[in-house]
């Protein structure tokens, strides 16, 4: 490497980790955390760490990320949005589907297309939804919400190798 330039490793090192449902996630860089804390895939009372064998403590305990939290914070008091109309796509292993009906129906208007497919209308931010979504969801769940209004994509229990697809994928420019 040449020495004038900038190594971003230095700067902000993979070192955090996140522990989800007894499996173990990362390393991640700071800022890597971050934009989980504003896609809302960790909240406050996610288990993370920072450091190798440091030990695991509630999100919002991290000072690196209570500033994240914090903008957040400000960003979700705002009123609800707009209707948007979503995609969800489920493979319940644990969950019953009458769980998930429940939860679409506290959120809006929904209907099931095809099975463990449904079309949901909510004034609810994507964020929420997940939020939501995912407090009924038992840990070999899988879910996909792809807000068709605005193009946003959000997942749950999908695993690290399908996160990367997904990012990859999702947003890719097309040549």
């Amino acid at each position: 490497m040449d020495s004038s330039t900038l190594d971003l490793s230095k700067v902000d090192p993979p070192q955090w980790r996140v522990l989800v449902h007894g499996s173990v996630y990362g390393p991640y860089t700071r800022g890597q955390m971050q934009a989980f804390i504003r896609e809302r895939r960790i909240v406050e009372e996610t288990k993370v760490a920072c450091g190798d064998g440091g030990a695991f403590v509630l999100a919002r305990e991290h000072e690196d990320l209570a500033t994240a939290f914090a903008g957040l914070r400000a960003t979700t008091s705002e009123a609800e949005s707009e209707p948007s109309n979503y995609l969800i796509i489920a493979r319940l292993a644990s969950t019953g589907e009458m769980q998930m009906m429940s939860v679409l129906n506290r959120l809006g208007k929904f209907a099931e297309v095809m099975p463990g497919v449904w079309a949901l209308r909510s004034t609810v931010r994507q964020a929420r939804v997940r939020e939501r979504i995912q407090a009924a969801l038992g840990v070999a769940d899988q879910v996909m919400i792809a807000n068709a209004t605005s193009g946003r994509l959000a997942w749950l229990n999908l695993g690290p190798e399908a996160d990367v697809h997904i990012r990859n994928v999702w947003d890719a420019k097309i040549a």
